[in-house]
């Protein structure tokens, strides 16, 4: 997913699940080291994947992002909760997400 998609798929995913135009967006660039393993607790979040990063493995309670995996019928872009984040390149790798954060907005008796 291209970031011009992602910002305009963002708020539709984000009205449909109720919170409207409650929320912050913050750009997440990730640099992973050889072999690195990184793991995000992103309950109350979602993360949105840019690109297609290759020899990266993500996983979450959303699914998987894995391109060596010929296994699975979908590549998953969106992600929550527990995620995990394996870089299999033997250097440097990147990663990019666009972090959805909704806004816990009190509500009023």
């Amino acid at each position: 997913m291209n970031i011009a998609l992602a910002l305009e798929y963002i708020p539709r995913r984000m009205q449909e699940l109720g919170y409207g135009k409650d929320y912050y967006i913050r750009f997440r660039h990730l640099v992973l080291q050889p072999n690195e393993h990184v793991d995000i607790e992103a309950y109350n979040q979602f993360y949105i994947l840019i690109g297609e990063p290759e020899s990266l493995n993500i996983t979450s309670e959303f699914g998987i992002f894995d391109l060596s995996v010929d296994r699975t019928n979908e590549q998953l872009y969106e992600h929550q909760g527990y995620i995990s984040i394996q870089n299999y390149f033997a250097s440097v790798n990147h990663v990019r997400f666009i972090q959805v954060i909704p806004k816990h907005i009190a509500l009023k008796k």
